[in-house]
């Protein structure tokens, strides 16, 4: 087996082993150990490809979008209604509390390695927000004065802003509610005028 595909599949078993302790345990209660104890490999070699359970989830979360996104062209019918939906998905399915979504943050912006790969994960959303952008678009649904890509671009700049003065904010509201405003405002503002 050539080098770079076993990384591949350890990365992958990683991930793997991850999601499905999330799922059981909830993210705070699983513990690095367990993730590398369940991917079979040893902690350290955790540590060789993410350098916290906070850019492990962020990786995760980055995937489980590309993958839904991707599917948003496969069905007929208006495109908005079904990002919401989506973004309320991801909220659900990746619940983030405050400290978390701090932790994220710093974990990104605190070692070039997390950042480069928070960025190579940003390049593989836009490589999936943008055909669907331009489709909403040609069916006359997304506004056309902007190209695709800007669009692409300014949600995910809506998503992350969201995230990060929701995370800083003193009040209780939930992430749910922060993105149910913010992106109701976003949607209107690249609606098609009628």
């Amino acid at each position: 087996m050539k080098r770079e595909q076993k990384k591949a599949e350890t990365r992958l078993r990683i991930k793997e082993a991850a999601l499905s302790l999330f799922a059981e345990l909830g993210y705070e209660n699983a513990s690095i150990e367990q993730i590398a104890k369940q991917a079979g490999v040893a902690k350290g070699t955790f540590f060789n490809y993410f350098s916290s359970k906070e850019e492990l989830i962020c990786d995760l979360q980055g995937l489980f979008v590309i993958d839904q996104i991707s599917k948003l062209t496969d069905n007929p019918g208006l495109l908005i209604p079904r990002m919401r939906l989506l973004l309320f998905q991801l909220v659900h399915d990746f619940p983030l509390g405050k400290p978390l979504a701090r932790a994220l943050f710093q974990a990104i912006l605190g070692s070039p390695k997390a950042l480069d790969a928070h960025n190579r994960m940003i390049g593989g959303l836009m490589e999936a927000i943008v055909p669907v952008v331009a489709l909403g678009q040609q069916n006359g649904e997304l506004r056309r004065d902007m190209p695709a890509e800007m669009i692409a671009r300014l949600a995910l700049q809506t998503y992350y802003g969201a995230l990060f003065v929701w995370s800083m904010g003193g009040r209780e509201e939930e992430l749910s509610e922060q993105i149910a405003i913010t992106f109701d405002l976003f949607f209107k503002g690249i609606a098609a005028s009628s």
